[in-house]
C-alpha cells in the first residue's frame, strides 16, 4: 500500500479542532487559522510505503547512535534525540513556521506535530552524517514530481535500500520546502 506526503489542508479538515488546541498551547492559533483559511490546493508526493519510512528511520536511528528505530523512538520520547522532527508516528504533521515544542496530539490515533524549518535543518544534518548520498534523486523521483498520476500508472523498477532511503529523504525535504513556500501543512498519513 502506498503512502503519500500531502501539502495542503483540505484533507485535514477533520483534524482542525485538535490542531487548533495544540496550536493554542504553542501560541500559534492565528497562524494555524490562516493555514486553514488558505487555498484548498494540495500537492502530493509519493513516499512509497510505510516500510520505506521504517527503513529511513532505521538509517536515521543509526546516525543518531541507536541500534534501530524502536530504540530511537524511545530515546525521542525521553528527549534524547537530535532528530525530533522525524516521522516517528504513522500520522505526522509539520507546520510551516518555527516553534520548538514539538509533540503529539492524542486522539483515536496519536498524531505528531512538528515544524518544517526544524525538519529541514534535521534533514540537512542527516545528509551530512550519512554515507548514502542523500539529496540525490533516485530513479523515478523526477517522473513522480512531474505527474504523480502517470507515475502511479506506470511500472516501476524496484528501488534498493539506499535508493529507498534517498527517496524518503528527498520527499520529506521537498515536502517541507513546498509547505513553507506555500504556507501550508505537510502531512504524512496512512
Amino acid at each position: 500500500m502506498s503512502k503519500d506526503l500531502v501539502i495542503g489542508q483540505a484533507s485535514l479538515s477533520w483534524m482542525e479542532e485538535m490542531l487548533a488546541a495544540r496550536a493554542a498551547a504553542l501560541g500559534l492559533s492565528d497562524a494555524l487559522h490562516e493555514l486553514f483559511m488558505g487555498s484548498d490546493d494540495e500537492t502530493v508526493l509519493c513516499s512509497l510505503n510505510a516500510a520505506s519510512f521504517v527503513l529511513f528511520l532505521d538509517h536515521v536511528s543509526t546516525l543518531d547512535g541507536h541500534a534501530d528505530s524502536q530504540i530511537a523512538f524511545e530515546a525521542f520520547r525521553q528527549g534524547d534525540s537530535k532528530f525530533r522532527n522525524m516521522p516517528w508516528w504513522d500520522d505526522s504533521i509539520w507546520l510551516p513556521f518555527e516553534f520548538t515544542d514539538v509533540g503529539t496530539i492524542e486522539g483515536d490515533f496519536p498524531t505528531f506535530v512538528g515544524c518544517c524549518p526544524a525538519l529541514l535543518r534535521e534533514l540537512e544534518a542527516i545528509k551530512s552524517l550519512s554515507q548514502l548520498g542523500l539529496g540525490n534523486k533516485p530513479s523515478g523521483y523526477d517522473e513522480m514530481r512531474e505527474d504523480i498520476s502517470a507515475f502511479y500508472r506506470s511500472a516501476h523498477t524496484p528501488l534498493d535500500e539506499a535508493d529507498t532511503i534517498r527517496w524518503i529523504w528527498r520527499a520529506l525535504y521537498d515536502g517541507a520546502e513546498i509547505a513553507m513556500t506555500s504556507k501550508s501543512i505537510l502531512w504524512a498519513g496512512p
